[in-house]
């Protein structure tokens, strides 16, 4: 019996060059896109967000590659909402690529690298039950709705110096 090869699924920090690319990606993953309400971005949105990821230090935002196959976009922000948070605003892996496990690989793989951080949250836009029940199976729970279109998920990563005590 034949050994299963497991693909490596990398991450690499997206930069201005990947516009094009990262725009691709939207277009590849309309169904989130019409979930949120809004068309997939256009190149001049996806420079401009770009732009506004370049003058904010605590944002950090991956391409996600299987092999050499850019499959999904990871952006979270650090120290927020408050410090020792991290906040994960979009974990998208492409729509012809999902379940196949690269969300939750991603999410894992973020979650044991973030230094210095006690919760992460997790933002879910628009009626998305997948992503919602996704965030739940991974240890999340809910926090609170911040609207109509917007919900928050928790989860603890590591005790902070007044937790754990008795």
């Amino acid at each position: 019996m034949e050994a299963m090869r497991t693909q490596t699924l990398s991450f690499r920090p997206v930069k201005l060059a990947d516009a094009a690319l990262l725009q691709e990606l939207f277009l590849k993953s309309p169904g989130y896109f019409a979930l949120i309400g809004m068309e997939p971005p256009g190149l001049e949105d996806v420079l401009r967000d770009l732009h506004t990821l370049e003058q904010d230090p605590r944002r950090r935002a991956f391409l996600l590659f299987l092999e050499e196959e850019a499959v999904g976009y990871l952006d979270y922000k650090l120290h927020y909402p408050e410090e020792g948070d991290a906040t994960l605003s979009l974990l998208l892996i492409r729509e012809d690529r999902q379940g196949q496990g690269l969300g939750q690989r991603a999410l894992r793989h973020l979650m044991e690298n973030l230094v210095d951080v006690e919760r992460l949250y997790a933002v879910v836009y628009g009626q998305n039950p997948k992503a919602k029940a996704f965030f739940l199976k991974e240890g999340f729970r809910h926090v609170k709705d911040g609207g109509p279109a917007v919900s928050w998920y928790v989860r603890t990563l590591r005790a902070g110096p007044d937790e754990g005590l008795l």
